[in-house]
């Protein structure tokens, strides 16, 4: 699996499973294939794959029982597991909800643990970085998270966090792929690229819209570098500086052709002209804009 360091020391591969919404969206789906998810992390991990995301509001807890479940009988500490304490809690909470998602995932730590959305739609009203942070400081300092994260933040957010934590921040979780290009627009992944500080794109792939598309720029590219329109996609992200990417499958022939991302580098001219002529770009996400 190809990695990416950070100048801090820190790295991550540059492709990892995402568990949304693996047990349900914001609450358990008693209907969800719960045995599926667990077999194609399993898979997944089997393939090489290192770093799994979750997050507490994945399922309410769901996703990360089940991320917990599927790392069993797995060295753990070849493995980066990543989850989130949702922007809504209120900064005393923050240690409570850390320990109740290490103990659903029955795990010691997390190696990267995120701070979850900073939009008023999610309860905008009990955000205060200067009382949260600490708190993430505090778990950091138990041993109970390795790496500080951040999710969903604009570059100007990102700062502020950045000038409270005495900690590095290591990554800003953020939708971003050929379609979606609001951290281009905000400035984001040009700041993370001089900052020291990975973008992590979720949505690589935009819920397979990028995955079969009959866009004669992606058939190009896919007949250029012989791989499928979904590794084109993915590698087009992980091509670029401080990149890293998630993407969800429950399929074991959709990971292994996500997974031929892998392995080779894009030419920059092709970046350059995946990121200017790609059709119906948009530059605010459709799910969760940077606030």
């Amino acid at each position: 699996m190809n990695t990416k360091k950070l100048n801090n020391g820190f790295s991550l591969p540059e492709v990892g499973i995402g568990a949304w919404p693996m047990g349900g969206y914001r609450s358990r789906d008693q209907k969800n294939d719960d045995s599926g998810d667990i077999s194609a992390i399993r898979y997944a991990l089997d393939k090489g794959v290192t770093h799994i995301d979750t997050a507490e509001v994945y399922g309410n807890g769901r996703s990360e029982e089940l991320v917990g479940q599927a790392i069993e009988g797995y060295d753990r500490s070849k493995l980066i597991i990543a989850s989130k304490c949702g922007g809504f809690r209120p900064p005393d909470e923050i240690s409570k909800a850390c320990r109740e998602s290490l103990k659903r995932s029955n795990l010691d730590y997390f190696d990267i643990y995120y701070l979850h959305w900073r939009e008023a739609s999610f309860g905008r009203e009990n955000f205060d970085l200067t009382l949260q942070i600490p708190e993430l400081e505090k778990l950091f300092e138990e041993g109970l998270i390795r790496n500080i994260a951040v999710s969903d933040f604009s570059t100007k957010s990102l700062e502020e966090a950045q000038s409270i934590c005495k900690y590095p921040i290591v990554a800003n979780q953020v939708h971003y792929n050929l379609i979606y290009r609001e951290p281009e627009k905000d400035g984001l992944l040009k700041y993370c690229q001089e900052n020291d500080v990975f973008l992590m794109a979720w949505r690589p792939l935009e819920l397979g819209k990028l995955a079969n598309t009959g866009n004669g720029q992606m058939l190009d590219m896919a007949d250029k570098y012989e791989v499928p329109h979904s590794a084109v996609s993915i590698n087009w992200l992980t091509s670029q500086k401080n990149v890293v990417t998630l993407f969800k499958s429950s399929s074991e022939k959709h990971i292994d052709e996500n997974l031929k991302a892998l392995g080779w580098t894009m030419e920059k001219s092709d970046i350059e002209l995946l990121r200017k002529n790609y059709p119906g770009q948009c530059f605010i996400s459709d799910a969760v804009p940077l606030a």
